[in-house]
């Protein structure tokens, strides 16, 4: 802990960085919350073989969701790359679970989504029109190829992972007779990119005394609709979220489906980190989706 307290005094010219309290969260990082003489500080630090890409991920998805100036989230303040350790900086937020400002969130994730799509009409020089984003993330620790395209639809890639490290055969399967059908999901609706959060989980949002805030992104231009599925997986969201965000961003012909489609991207995620019951609950949805397509 000395050396990462040099390392963090020496790059933000910092004459104090006294180790506060350790805090709980992410896969693979240590993280700390430091006082120091310009406030209280939270570094993330990661040396996990993809430390440096889920760091830079977050760092530039902390910077394009605080330049929305939509939804609030911990100001970046820097990234620190020493040997094969990356530290993330940010201001320390003293927070709690989601409880009193749950319908404040779905409106301001519903002006997140919604602001790239105004440019889209308004202003489209300053819009971003295709899917992707400036640098890969990490969905946990499992890195994300954001190469700019025109296909919003993520699966592959996990589907692969999947079948690769448990030898599952029917994933496969079930893979060759859902992709083709994936598009009639869509159908009548216009998908055009939106600035996402991406893993917004209950254990990445909560509160301070005056409103909401959301942390640890994986942020990517994508469909609005994904953000919301995994809101649904785990709980810790309720009505008054989900009201206030319709009353923005109105559910289309389809949605239901479509939901099912995105969790799927997490299942197959967790499938991938942890194994177990999230195998079937993914062949479930797999199998549900190709008979219903």
């Amino acid at each position: 802990m000395a050396e990462v307290r040099e390392i963090i005094a020496a790059e933000l010219k910092l004459t104090k960085v006294e180790p506060w309290k350790r805090l709980k969260g992410g896969c693979s990082s240590n993280n700390w919350a430091f006082k120091t003489e310009i406030g209280e500080i939270f570094a993330k630090i990661d040396s996990d073989k993809h430390g440096r890409d889920l760091l830079l991920g977050e760092m530039k998805s902390l910077e394009m969701l605080q330049s929305s100036e939509s939804v609030r989230v911990p100001r970046p303040i820097k990234i620190i790359f020493s040997q094969n350790t990356a530290i993330l900086i940010t201001e320390y937020i003293k927070f709690k679970g989601l409880e009193v400002f749950q319908g404040e969130l779905g409106q301001h994730l519903a002006m997140l989504h919604l602001r790239n799509l105004q440019l889209l009409k308004e202003n489209a020089d300053q819009a971003v029109k295709q899917f992707g984003f400036y640098v890969n993330t990490c969905c946990g620790k499992i890195p994300v190829d954001n190469q700019w395209n025109e296909d919003w639809i993520r699966l592959k890639p996990q589907v692969e992972m999947a079948a690769k490290m448990s030898g599952n055969r029917e994933v496969e399967t079930l893979w060759s007779r859902l992709e083709p059908k994936i598009k009639q999901l869509f159908h009548g609706v216009n998908v055009q990119p939106s600035l996402l959060h991406g893993d917004l989980w209950s254990g990445n949002a909560g509160e301070t005394e005056t409103g909401p805030v959301i942390f640890d992104p994986a942020s990517f231009y994508g469909h609005h609709e994904f953000d919301l599925a995994i809101t649904r997986m785990f709980g810790g969201f309720g009505r008054e979220f989900y009201k206030r965000y319709h009353q923005l961003i109105p559910r289309e012909v389809g949605f239901e489906e479509r939901k099912s489609l995105y969790e799927l991207f997490h299942y197959l995620n967790h499938w991938n980190h942890f194994g177990g019951a999230y195998e079937e609950q993914s062949l479930k949805i797999m199998r549900r989706l190709v008979a219903n397509s």
